[in-house]
């Protein structure tokens, strides 16, 4: 009789705190099968059960058939963000950690209802793994870890960052016709890397009169300026993830010189001999480069003053060299004049066709080589065949050049 009455009591005493039913668990009471001691009052006891039951804490993830998330529960323990919750009656965890009277090795009781009077406090946190979270409580009171739902997360996609545009076009200025060279090396992507350039040249509407595409680093390529107008140079960047994108700083107008250039020179000529001229002359300039020119003139010289003389026609073929805003010159010229004012000796060194050799120089004065300028030039020339008479074939003349 004491025997059946000793098993009643102790079932009884079971009873009270589990109720089992083909594995699933009815929890009625906590404290009795604590896994730590003493009970947990704040975070900082939470920490120090977690610092002190590491091994524990592994074996119980381990037998909860959940082994690979001890680590995880580890690694993002320090950071977690730790609420104070509830347990109401009903609710349910999918196991929970226990230690059999507080003592000896680990145990997980699965399928965990709570059924008690009254609500029991916990800390709550989360874990991450593998696109699903895991929801773990701890009693305050026993310090029991359970696992409470496990869910699945969309993984949120990572927004891409649109690429940076870095660009640099040289050189500058050209004539129109020949090429820039546009570097985009400089181009970036925080997260990730170019996979390729696009480089336009556009005209004043819009439109891509030329456009390349370069796939490999150094993203550097070359373009065309054509004559007549102004151009845009854009370039384009493409990362990995696709994103196009530009910049101001890969917007840049260009514009290309003409090498042909209508230029007119007008001027006060004083003959040596003595006799005065207006001086006026049209033609063109054609630059070799930006430093050589070439320049042709046809021009006619209006006899104003003097005792001797005549209106001359004149032809000059020159040569330029330019530094900055200056310039030197020489080349050959022919001159027409007829006067019959002349003495016989004057006559034969001045009448008729005459080739001269010109010396010239100048400075910019309004202006820049793109555009409209003028400039201020002093020029002598005299007869290459009376080099020996400059004192009567010399004519020195001050005027001004203007560039179309």
């Amino acid at each position: 009789m004491k025997k059946v009455l000793s098993t009643m009591l102790l079932v009884s005493l079971v009873v009270g705190m589990v109720s089992t039913s083909f594995g699933a668990t009815v929890l009625h009471r906590l404290g009795r099968s604590p896994f730590f001691r003493p009970p947990l009052k704040n975070v900082t006891d939470l920490r120090t059960m977690v610092a002190t039951s590491g091994p524990a804490l592994e074996k119980g993830f381990e037998r909860s058939g959940y082994p690979t998330l001890y680590p995880v529960f580890m690694q993002q323990f320090p950071t977690a963000d730790i609420e104070e919750i509830e347990i109401n009656k009903g609710d349910h965890l999918l196991w929970m950690l226990y230690r059999k009277n507080g003592k000896g090795p680990v145990r997980v009781a699965q399928d965990v209802t709570w059924d008690g009077a009254t609500p029991f406090k916990a800390f709550r946190m989360y874990l991450e793994q593998n696109n699903q979270r895991f929801e773990i409580i701890i009693p305050y009171i026993c310090g029991n870890l359970a696992l409470r739902a496990v869910t699945d997360t969309v993984p949120v996609a990572k927004q891409n960052i649109p690429p940076t545009c870095r660009m640099t076009v040289s050189p500058g200025p050209i004539f129109c016709g020949e090429s820039v060279t546009v570097d985009a090396s400089a181009s970036s992507d925080d997260d990730g890397s170019v996979s390729a350039v696009k480089i336009s040249m556009l005209d004043s509407r819009g439109k891509a009169v030329e456009e390349k595409t370069l796939t490999q680093h150094p993203f550097t390529g070359v373009l065309a300026v054509p004559c007549g107008g102004e151009y845009t140079v854009r370039a384009e960047v493409t990362d990995d993830h696709g994103a196009v994108a530009t910049s101001p700083a890969c917007v840049q107008k260009v514009s290309g010189a003409p090498r042909f250039v209508p230029v007119a020179a007008v001027g006060f000529m004083h003959l040596l001999d003595p006799a005065n001229f207006i001086s006026v002359r049209g033609g063109l300039e054609y630059w070799v480069n930006e430093h050589v020119s070439l320049l042709g003139m046809l021009g006619y010289n209006f006899h104003i003053d003097g005792s001797q003389g005549d209106d001359a026609f004149s032809a000059d073929l020159l040569a330029h060299y330019h530094f900055s805003r200056y310039f030197v010159g020489a080349g050959i010229g022919w001159w027409n004049m007829d006067d019959d004012s002349y003495d016989r000796h004057q006559r034969e060194i001045l009448d008729g066709n005459n080739v001269d050799l010109i010396l010239q120089a100048g400075a910019r004065v309004y202006g820049e080589t793109d555009a409209f300028n003028v400039s201020v030039f002093g020029e002598a020339r005299s007869f290459a065949d009376s080099l020996d008479e400059l004192h009567i074939a010399t004519r020195l003349t001050a005027g001004l050049l203007f560039h179309f």
